[in-house]
């Protein structure tokens, strides 16, 4: 017996140095990785320090020589700033309202309904994912054009009324994993399906809704093709305002002051992620959507 026990255990301490091997392994592929992602936004925040002529220099320097604190304050002068930051939120809140209650509706109908064609629209629905949405913009905007709703903010509303197919998705998800016993219950108590929607599984359901705001939000937020060819003048977003603001007199690109108003509209990009990452994960892994 005591035999068996040295065997086992020699085998362990011969095993041993090849786990930590694999775990130093591990680690090294976990440090490239961050490094991949931390290295670009050092460079962002370093870079929107610098001056006009270290943009330019060759080879580029990696730190500022002389930190220029000013780049922050021209980039909320050269442009109304907070101005058109107002109109991304508002813009924003707009898409999100409303989507959040007709995907919710979408999501529902396909996670508990049993309906003729249900399959059929499902798996278009499905294929709905596949079309990048830049393929259809301008499509898009001739039909807006003709109903007169360019440099209208009505268009983000028909979007967010429209729904979005992701969300429905992730809602559809959701929803599949409520016991049935418990929508029956409702029904008998003589909640009607609209009412255990909004009165039994909405109640129940923060992190996917927590999950499907922060996304549609940050789709408006961070977008600028569509603001760019829909919205024009004072009704622009911030991302639009930026990309033409911050020129010089001469035409040149003021590309320090163009980092440091980028730096400060990632902030509430940032904001939103921490306050809220711990419902946005959730969400994701209660809809069965695993990274």
């Amino acid at each position: 017996m005591n035999m068996n026990k040295n065997t086992d255990f020699m085998a362990l301490k011969r095993s041993k140095p090849g786990a930590d091997r694999g775990k130093v392994l591990t680690y090294v592929i976990i440090i490239i990785i961050v490094l991949l992602f931390v290295i670009p936004i050092l460079w962002l925040l370093l870079s929107s320090f610098k001056t006009q002529s270290e943009m330019v220099t060759f080879p580029p320097t990696f730190f500022p020589q002389n930190p220029q604190f000013k780049n922050y304050i021209d980039a909320l002068q050269k442009i109304d700033y907070f101005k058109y930051l107002v109109n991304t939120i508002v813009l924003s809140l707009i898409y999100t309202v409303p989507g959040i209650i007709t995907t919710a509706i979408f999501g529902y109908g396909f996670a508990r309904f049993n309906a003729p064609g249900k399959k059929i629209f499902f798996n278009i629905l499905m294929v709905l994912l596949l079309i990048p949405p830049i393929a259809v913009l301008i499509p898009e905007y001739t039909f807006f054009t003709k109903l007169h709703l360019v440099n209208t903010y009505y268009i983000w509303l028909l979007w967010g009324i429209a729904g979005n197919p992701l969300f429905i998705y992730l809602f559809k998800q959701f929803f599949s994993y409520f016991p049935k016993e418990l929508e029956e219950a409702a029904l008998l108590d003589g909640c009607s399906y609209m009412g255990v929607l909004f009165r039994i599984f909405f109640p129940l359901s923060k992190p996917i809704i927590v999950t499907v705001s922060l996304l549609s939000f940050l789709t408006v937020y961070g977008d600028f093709m569509g603001p760019a060819i829909l919205l024009s003048g004072d009704n622009t977003t911030l991302a639009v305002a930026m990309a033409n603001g911050y020129v010089a007199r001469n035409g040149i690109l003021l590309t320090p002051v163009l980092l440091a108003g980028i730096v400060l509209y990632l902030i509430p990009v940032i904001l939103i992620f921490v306050f809220g990452q711990k419902y946005y994960v959730q969400g994701f892994i209660s809809s069965g959507v695993k990274g």
